[in-house]
């Protein structure tokens, strides 16, 4: 367990190259495909990153919504945007602050950290 949770924490460091805003990768959504809508899948053991897309765009500005994460065996993606920087159901306390496999699930919670 605690082997994915510092792959978890890897994962969110390279999410925070991709610029992810503050809290923003705390979160997935349950249901979505994973490289639905993202612009690049980065690999939590080898650290690559494999754009998505023809034209990822820049740092600052990706042309994407979704960064995805994979370990090889399992892969989520979470967000590069969000509204104020931050998706504050998925916050501690928050109303989907869980892993119920609906709605927005917390990464946190689903890999037990």
């Amino acid at each position: 367990m605690r082997r994915k949770l510092a792959a978890l924490l890897l994962a969110c460091a390279t999410a925070l190259m991709l610029a992810v805003p503050a809290f923003a990768f705390d979160c997935t959504v349950a249901k979505k495909p994973p490289t639905a809508g993202a612009v690049a899948i980065a690999d939590i053991n080898t650290d690559e990153t494999t754009f998505l897309k023809r034209n990822p765009g820049t740092e600052e500005k990706p042309h994407g919504a979704f960064v995805a994460l994979t370990d090889g065996n399992f892969t989520t993606s979470t967000f590069l945007h969000a509204p104020g920087g931050v998706l504050p159901p998925a916050r501690e306390g928050g109303s989907q602050h869980n892993c119920d496999g609906k709605g927005i699930d917390s990464l946190e919670v689903c890999f037990g950290g």
